[in-house]
């Protein structure tokens, strides 16, 4: 049996073989590293783009590359869903897409609609909003992803959209005043506040009008917590406290007894692919 080395060491020959190409050395120089193989092919496509692209178009698009793929696979994950939130506060500022907007980017708890208790989970119509849930999901997010994994941390985050949501639709007819379509990343964001909280409790926060006064992040998130709490029970209409309340509680549940289901789920997929890979067994012939 001849050993042919590593899979990492097959994946830097790959990434060799690209940043050898004449095209990407001649935009980005021959001493240029790739920090990973697709990294090293995106170059390689913009090396690649038509003659009547400018250069310095090439350039730009390569240094924006590097930046991205420099990125841990968390922080990518983080400014992924950033990106969609952006585009999805871009749908609200055309007018011709208000009524779908309207009927698929909000959740209205009356409209018998299933999936928007995803969809509205991305969406903000004013520049506030959306500014301070993305500030707030990067801050905290990029770290939790990083702890969690990507993939992980993707499911978790979609999940506690959908979680709070939900909430909110089903305590809604508890004040049937307050009944109302229902749009914003708060709850979720609220759930990776909770993650930071319970994977990073003495980390240290502070706000920006109190830049002198510091927290530990599971401070910061308590008093957000009792915050909501106060304004769920009374009815406040400022946010969607029910939301918020209800996201914080699901990343603390998450993270107390549901963190080991993701690993099982991971190694029973594994489990299933590899017993596709095995090839069938040869039928047993009788012995005559």
């Amino acid at each position: 049996m001849v050993w042919s080395g590593s899979g990492q060491e097959s994946e830097q020959d790959r990434i060799q073989a690209l940043m050898s190409d004449a095209d990407v050395r001649r935009l980005v120089g021959r001493s240029h590293s790739a920090a990973s193989e697709s990294h090293a092919r995106m170059l390689r496509r913009i090396a690649r783009l038509p003659g009547w692209v400018p250069f310095e178009a090439k350039r730009t698009a390569a240094a924006f590359a590097d930046q991205w793929y420099r990125k841990s696979a968390g922080a990518r994950c983080v400014y992924t869903l950033v990106g969609l939130n952006a585009v999805v506060f871009g749908m609200w500022r055309i007018p011709r897409l208000l009524p779908l907007m309207a009927r698929s980017f909000l959740h209205d708890p009356r409209s018998g609609l299933s999936y928007t208790l995803l969809t509205s989970s991305f969406s903000q119509r004013e520049v506030g909003h959306l500014v301070f849930n993305m500030f707030a999901l990067v801050s905290f997010g990029t770290s939790v992803a990083d702890a969690m994994g990507a993939e992980h941390f993707l499911a978790f985050y979609l999940s506690a959209g959908v979680a709070s949501s939900l909430a909110s639709h089903l305590l809604a007819p508890l004040r049937p005043a307050l009944i109302l379509p229902s749009l914003g990343a708060s709850g979720a964001v609220y759930s990776v506040i909770a993650a930071t909280a319970m994977l990073f409790p003495d980390a240290q926060v502070a706000l920006i009008f109190l830049p002198f006064m510091p927290f530990t992040v599971s401070q910061a998130f308590k008093a957000l917590m009792a915050y909501d709490l106060v304004g769920a029970v009374l009815g406040w209409r400022a946010f969607g406290h029910i939301a918020h309340f209800s996201g914080g509680l699901f990343g603390v549940a998450y993270f107390t007894w549901c963190t080991g289901a993701w690993s099982e789920l991971v190694r029973g997929i594994a489990a299933a692919r590899l017993r596709a890979q095995r090839p069938p067994a040869a039928p047993r012939r009788a012995i005559e």
